[in-house]
Order: C-alpha cells, then sequence, then structure tokens
C-alpha cells in the first residue's frame, strides 16, 4: 500500500507546476552560479599569479582595515550590511567626529583634507606599480589597486585597533567591515609556487578532487533549498482543499502513516532528483580533467555529498511546509519558513569559507579548498545534519498525528475559525 501511494504522489508531484518552477529555479541557479565552472589546473613555476590565501597578519588586517575606514570617512558615507542587504549610513555631527577621532587614534589623519591626501597618495603608488608591470588600468579592479591600505601608528596595538574598530562598527549601527569577523577576514596575501603547489594536491589527492567540487555544488545549492521545498509542501497539502477531496480522502481506508509518509517521501525524492541530475554536469568537468591528469577520484562524492549534506535540509524545509499546512489548513508555513530561511542565509555569511559550520540549516563551504577547514569541522556538521534530519522525521510524525485527530472529525482549526466568523457576522 505504501508503495502504491509513494508512485501515485511521485506522480501527482511531477503534474505540479510549481514543481517545474522550483527545478527551473534550482537550474537557473546552477547555471548562473556554476554553469562556467572551470576545474583548478596544477600550479607551474614561473606563472605571474598563483592566487592569493586569507592571511592571519595583524599588520595586514590593521592596514586593510583602516584603509577602508580612511576611504569612507573621506566620502563620508559607510557602506554597511545589518541584516544582509547593502545599506549606506550617513552619521551625524557627534558621531561623525568620534569616527574622526578613531581614525586619528589609529593612523596619525586628523582632517578629511589629510585623508584624501593619503587616498591620492596610494593609488598613485599603485599606478606606477602597474606600469612597471607592463598593466594597464583596466586591471585594478584585479590588481593590487583593489583596496587602499593604511599605515597604523607605530604605537598601536593590535588589541586597542580592536578596540577602536569595534567602536566604529558599533557606531554605524553593526554589519559594517570593522566588525571582528569582518576585520580578521579582510586580509589576504598572495600564494608562493610552494603553497599553491600543496593546496593542488590537499585537493587532488586528499580530496580526490571530486570532494572539493561536490563541497562547492552543495554550498550553492543548499541556499535555495532552503526556502524552495516549502512552496511544495504547502501546494500539496493545500491541494485537496482546493478540490473538495478532504472528506472523501479521510473516509479512505489507507492509513494515516502511509498517506503522510508516501506524501512526503514522494516530494523530498523528487526535490533530491533534479540535484542529483545537475551534479553530474560538475562531475563529469571533474572526470574529465581527472583523465587528462592521472587523477584518482571518488565517483560517488556528489551523491555522498547531496545525502549528506542537501537531503537534511530538503527534509527539515519539507517537513515544516508540511506540517503548518496540516495543523492551520493554510499558507502560513511559507511565511515562517521564508523567516527563518532569511535569518539562516545571513547568518550563514560567517562560515562561507568553511570549517564554522554550526547548527545554522544552510551550512556554507564557498570554496573548493580548505579540505583542512571541512575537517576540523565535520563533527559539527555532521551533528548539524542528524539534528535537522531528526527534526524533520519528528515533524512528520507530528503531522501524521494531527492529520488522524482530522480523519476523526477534531482538530479542525480552520472550520472552527470561519464557523466563529459566521456565527459573529449573524449576530
Amino acid at each position: 500500500m505504501l508503495g502504491q501511494l509513494f508512485v501515485k504522489e511521485c506522480k501527482l508531484t511531477v503534474k505540479s507546476l510549481i514543481y517545474w518552477v522550483i527545478v527551473l529555479i534550482l537550474i537557473f541557479d546552477f547555471s548562473t552560479q556554476l554553469g562556467d565552472m572551470e576545474i583548478e589546473r596544477k600550479p607551474k613555476p614561473g606563472q605571474e599569479d598563483y592566487g592569493s590565501r586569507m592571511s592571519r597578519d595583524p599588520e595586514l588586517i590593521m592596514k586593510n582595515t583602516l584603509g577602508g575606514l580612511v576611504e569612507e570617512y573621506n566620502r563620508e558615507s559607510y557602506i554597511t550590511y545589518p541584516i544582509g542587504f547593502m545599506k549606506t549610513v550617513t552619521l551625524d555631527k557627534e558621531d561623525d567626529e568620534r569616527i574622526g577621532e578613531i581614525l586619528e587614534e589609529s593612523t596619525g589623519i586628523a582632517t578629511r583634507e589629510e585623508a584624501e591626501k593619503v587616498i591620492k597618495a596610494w593609488y598613485t603608488s599603485q599606478r606606477e606599480i602597474l606600469d612597471q608591470e607592463g598593466k594597464t588600468v583596466e586591471s585594478m579592479a584585479m590588481g593590487p589597486m583593489e583596496a587602499l591600505q593604511a599605515e597604523p601608528l607605530g604605537n598601536l596595538t593590535y588589541e586597542r585597533f580592536g578596540e577602536l574598530m569595534d567602536e566604529a562598527d558599533k557606531i554605524l549601527g553593526g554589519g559594517s567591515d570593522y566588525g571582528k569577523e569582518e576585520r580578521e577576514n579582510s586580509a589576504r596575501e598572495p600564494m608562493t609556487y610552494e603553497e599553491a603547489l600543496e593546496e593542488y594536491e590537499v585537493l587532488t589527492e586528499k580530496d580526490r578532487l571530486t570532494g572539493g567540487y561536490a563541497r562547492l555544488f552543495s554550498d550553492y545549492m543548499v541556499i535555495f533549498l532552503g526556502i524552495l521545498p516549502v512552496f511544495l509542501a504547502v501546494t500539496r497539502g493545500l491541494r485537496d482543499r482546493r478540490a473538495m477531496m478532504q472528506e472523501l480522502i479521510y473516509t479512505r481506508e489507507s492509513s494515516s502513516f502511509a498517506i503522510m509518509v508516501s506524501r512526503y517521501l514522494s516530494m523530498v525524492v523528487m526535490l533530491t532528483v533534479p540535484v542529483l541530475a545537475l551534479s553530474l554536469i560538475p562531475l563529469s568537468k571533474c572526470m574529465s580533467y581527472a583523465q587528462t591528469a592521472g587523477i584518482r577520484t571518488d565517483l560517488l562524492a556528489f551523491v555522498k555529498y547531496t545525502a549528506g549534506w542537501q537531503l537534511p535540509t530538503i527534509m527539515a524545509v519539507t517537513a515544516v511546509g508540511m506540517f503548518l499546512t496540516e495543523l492551520t489548513d493554510t499558507a502560513v508555513a511559507v511565511l515562517v519558513q521564508g523567516a527563518w530561511w532569511f535569518v539562516s542565509i545571513f547568518a550563514s555569511q560567517g562560515s562561507i569559507g568553511g570549517g564554522n559550520y554550526g547548527w545554522n540549516l544552510v551550512p556554507r563551504h564557498n570554496t573548493e579548498w580548505n579540505w583542512q577547514g571541512f575537517h576540523d569541522g565535520f563533527s559539527q556538521l555532521l551533528a548539524n545534519r542528524i539534528f535537522y534530519a531528526a527534526g524533520a522525521l519528528i515533524l512528520v510524525v507530528l503531522t501524521i498525528l494531527v492529520y488522524e485527530q482530522k480523519r476523526k472529525g477534531r482538530f479542525q482549526i480552520r472550520g472552527k475559525i470561519l464557523a466563529n466568523r459566521k456565527s459573529q457576522s449573524e449576530v
């Protein structure tokens, strides 16, 4: 019985317009983010550029952070992301003066005129560097002119620097480049050939190439999987009510367990299928490069990461949609899940580089590198994924209980609300 219901639910899902809208969104997400993905080639001696890596050098962090403060102070406006969206902040006189005092204490720059001179001198020196290297001004966006660096005062300690930047971030309302996490991730330094080669060998030997790209694939796909399944679950839950089929379904011999579990499994499976299908594209690229480079790969890497990384999110979001829709007979689950997704997306910004997964619904690892960070944070990620998978199953059980009570004529919340409204209007 369960198997027959499952097949029937899968067929209903395939006929659903919202399902194909979700598939198209996933395809669009993949094509715009990973469609032109290229496999990293083995670095060779004598290359002009080996990329860059994050630096934990206090001196470099201070220079980069203070450079940004000098520029924003000079133009009298500041860019922040307090809730993930860009916000331009213009300070009142008192706060503006305090930012000036912070800048003076940290760099010695006392006025906007001095700040402008520092900026002009910096970009003049960078243009000279470009001329010496035979590069054009158009390369500034990706070259050494990307960000201004400002020299901190010699007596400025890193601890005091942190206190001043925390205060600046607070004045700006949070979400600025001067918060602890943002400033510590602001500094990057060029890699040497040896460092680039070591990173490449970790990707190809320890990660077997496919592991790194499977994580990158999971990072991009899990973002939309944190919200899209709820639309399918709500649509399916309200379908019978719209068709006036609830009373007929309630009287069927099929158990509540079979009906709800088959419905849940069909949605989870049908949502996972397009993800697995899309994973074949980066897998084929990895396999093609691996054959020419003589690299041993893991053919099942994308399947493993889809099951372990993305599936728990699909399960949780689908379960939320099913439970709230069955409980309320409304689309409130879309609002609830939308709010949760919104918070999760911006809470996950600090873990984009991987290794710091926490308890977020959408754990991030926005790079094919950082194998060590992944393994350092693996136990937390595993606990995270088990937690959401288990939570999803609990919600499914609760959905079954609510559904069973409705079949017995109880727990008709929507019906009671409408009846109360009708009686009140008659009075």
